[in-house]
């Protein structure tokens, strides 16, 4: 497989966007409704997710998919980090991850390609601590609340894309799939 001839999986532009900028390449884009395989363990989603996008399009695919694991709820929600997003959204996540006294958290996401015979992975990990409030107004999803080990003080999104791009979850889990393709 190549990065040139797989078809990202995705709804989110936002995703796109940063994997194009991290890969270096235009991506082939296609949004499908893929109903998600709903478990703790995010290899289990990724590559179900992956066989299901190729099965629906017979095309190389790549997709990913992030986890939010929080330290003081012993790395609960993980890859169900969309559903506590869609109830409490980010000022929720600061709230719970405060409320039981221990911030850290752990950002980790997969990617992972297939063409119908071969699934290849890869994988990025960023810990951190969630902010007592949402702050910032780039990216999507929990970057208002996600503050890296690396981005001095900052939230994912407080962040530009290309400071994001640097140090985030889904370029090493990008680079990963890179590397290993």
């Amino acid at each position: 497989m190549k990065l040139s001839d797989l078809v990202f999986v995705t709804s989110n532009l936002g995703k796109l966007r940063e994997a194009e900028s991290v890969l270096g390449v235009k991506l082939d884009h296609q949004a499908l409704d893929l109903v998600e395989v709903q478990s703790l363990d995010l290899a289990e989603v990724v590559r179900d997710k992956a066989r299901t996008a190729f099965s629906r399009i017979l095309r190389p695919v790549l997709v990913e998919d992030t986890a939010l694991e929080l330290s003081g709820l012993g790395g609960f929600p993980g890859p169900l980090v969309r559903w506590l997003l869609v109830t409490v959204g980010p000022p929720g996540i600061s709230r719970i991850a405060h409320a039981f006294g221990d911030p850290r958290a752990v950002a980790r996401c997969m990617a992972c390609a297939c063409d119908g015979a071969e699934d290849v992975v890869g994988t990025g990990v960023v810990r951190g601590i969630i902010a007592e409030r949402p702050r910032g107004r780039k990216g999507f999803g929990w970057d208002s609340v996600f503050i890296p080990e690396d981005g001095g003080d900052r939230t994912y999104g407080e962040m530009t894309l290309a400071e994001k791009n640097l140090i985030s979850h889904r370029r090493k889990a990008l680079e990963s799939l890179k590397k290993a393709l």
